[in-house]
C-alpha cells in the first residue's frame, strides 16, 4: 500500500509529464483543485486558470520542443518538492528574455501542496539559462 508521500509524488510526476510537457488539459482539470493558489505568480494571476494559461500561452511557445528532467522529488506530509529542468529551443519571449533560437534550460524548484490528490498551492524559484 502506498504512503501519502508516495501518492503525492505520483500526482506531481503525472502533472509534470502529462500537463507541463504534453499540455494535456484533462490531466490539468483532474489534478488542479478549483481553489488552487499559485503563490509565485503576481496577485490577480495566481489562480488555476492563470497558471494553466501561463504554461500553454508562454512556456510552450517559448520552448515548443521542451523536455523535462526531474533531478529530485522529496515528499513530506502534504507537500512535494521537485528540483527539475525544462530544456528546449528558445523560440518566443519568456520571463523577460528575448528568444535566441538556441537551446535554453529553465531550472525550477517547486513546492506543491496537495489535498486529496489535487494541487491546492504552489511556490517556486525559477532560473532561465540560455546558451
Amino acid at each position: 500500500m502506498q504512503t501519502l508521500s508516495e501518492k503525492n509524488k505520483a500526482v506531481v510526476k503525472r502533472f509534470n509529464e502529462e500537463f507541463l510537457v504534453k499540455g494535456n488539459l484533462q490531466a490539468f482539470e483532474e489534478i488542479v483543485a478549483a481553489d488552487f493558489i499559485n503563490h509565485t505568480a503576481p496577485a490577480g494571476n495566481n489562480d488555476r486558470y492563470a497558471t494553466r494559461d501561463f504554461i500553454l500561452q508562454l512556456l510552450h511557445p517559448a520552448l515548443p520542443d521542451l523536455q523535462l528532467e526531474i533531478f529530485d522529488m522529496i515528499a513530506e506530509d502534504d507537500k512535494v518538492v521537485t528540483h527539475k529542468a525544462f530544456t528546449g529551443t528558445f523560440t518566443a519571449p519568456f520571463m523577460g528574455q528575448a528568444p535566441t533560437g538556441k537551446k535554453a534550460t529553465l531550472r525550477i524548484i517547486d513546492i506543491i501542496q496537495l489535498k486529496e490528490g489535487q494541487y491546492v498551492a504552489h511556490w517556486s524559484i525559477r532560473e532561465m539559462i540560455t546558451t
